[in-house]
């Protein structure tokens, strides 16, 4: 592997292509494994799902089922495959691991050295490279395989770019688009892949993917976070690394006196967002304050009767419900968003937009 970042990697955690197992989606595993079987095996596929749910882990597995396939077809030396999972000693993976297989291209954000930071899309320039990956020689009945993680990220141009290529596909190639947001998507682009979602995981199934990296949390902790990622292992490991329990408790904190908030609790958070090194904290602050005003109207709306909360939410959010309906949340909500996409287009103040989200709140309670 390469020493630039990549978009697609979470820091201190595997990559999605040196995952070997993919948990709680054998379901989507078998429909894909069916459809390969049958003979009409479709070209390109939509991967849907939300964000960190498992997408990326499945397309690359995907790729070394095919990729290791060895020209047998769908059949095989000892018949037809039952699993996508292939042998650990089968030449191909080293490659595949290496980010060197000749049979795989992956489409994502690309990292500015110049600027240190990552693109904020996926260029056309990264489309129109496909070409050069088209014209190499395959090995006789071996496959091409084509990731975009995510296809929400191509702007425009390399949007249609992929949709010419979706239009007329080389032979043997396989396209497999992963999409947090496909409703945001070029409606020819969906017509022209097979969709297959991704459910969110239950929690006896996040609980074997996060238990290597949740040793040192309490069980309430434990709790808290699965609460927190909704059934996203990706998620959930975001928010561990960017102290999203330590946000989300603060978060409750701020508004547990409304229509009075804690000023100091306040402060505190704003203030942690605000410094040099912070990016994952305001992102993390940036996710969970729009998240739980989602999750308070939602609330509202079942009488709160969830069983989802933690303790002492529900007394909060009855508090706040009981001030202004839904609708008056909701519009909250959207100016948040329009703040935070604010202060990402022009580069406001970190610490002065968290303060902002919530003297938001205050004055609607005024």
């Amino acid at each position: 592997m390469s020493d630039i970042p990549l978009s697609d990697k979470l820091d201190g955690y595997p990559h999605p292509q040196d995952t070997g197992r993919l948990i709680g989606h054998e379901a989507a595993e078998k429909l894909f494994l069916g459809n390969y079987l049958s003979g009409r095996f479709h070209h390109a596929w939509l991967v849907t799902g939300a964000k960190g749910v498992g997408k990326a882990t499945f397309a690359y597995r995907a790729a070394k089922f095919l990729l290791c396939q060895d020209g047998e077809g769908a059949g095989g030396l000892f018949g037809p495959p039952e699993t996508l999972d292939v042998s650990e000693n089968h030449p191909s993976l080293a490659l595949l691991r290496a980010g060197s297989h000749p049979g795989l291209a992956v489409l994502r954000r690309q990292y500015d050295t110049k600027n240190k930071k990552f693109f904020t899309v996926i260029r056309v320039d990264e489309v129109r490279a496909l070409n050069s990956f088209f014209q190499l020689t395959a090995s006789e009945g071996s496959w091409r395989i084509v990731i975009i993680d995510p296809v929400d990220d191509m702007n425009a141009s390399a949007a249609n770019a992929i949709l010419k290529i979706l239009e007329e596909p080389p032979k043997k190639t396989l396209f497999l688009l992963l999409s947090h947001t496909p409703a945001g998507l070029l409606p020819t682009i969906r017509s022209r892949c097979r969709q297959l979602a991704l459910r969110p995981l239950n929690d006896a199934h996040m609980r074997e993917v996060l238990t290597p990296y949740c040793e040192i949390l309490s069980p309430e902790q434990l709790e808290m976070l699965l609460i927190l990622a909704e059934g996203s292992p990706g998620k959930a490991l975001r928010l561990l690394d960017a102290k999203g329990l330590e946000i989300f408790t603060a978060i409750l904190d701020i508004f547990r006196g409304y229509p009075r908030l804690d000023a100091e609790k306040l402060h505190a958070l704003a203030d942690s967002s605000g410094t040099k090194d912070a990016e994952a904290v305001y992102r993390s602050i940036c996710e969970l304050y729009p998240w739980w005003l989602t999750r308070l109207v939602r609330a509202a709306s079942e009488n709160f009767e969830t069983d989802i909360l933690v303790p002492g939410e529900a007394d909060i959010m009855k508090r706040m419900a009981a001030a202004h309906p839904p609708s008056a949340w909701a519009n909250l909500w959207d100016k948040g968003n329009e703040l935070i996409k604010k202060a990402d287009s022009i580069n406001l103040d970190r610490k002065q937009v968290v303060l902002n989200l919530f003297l938001n709140v205050e004055r609607m309670g005024r």
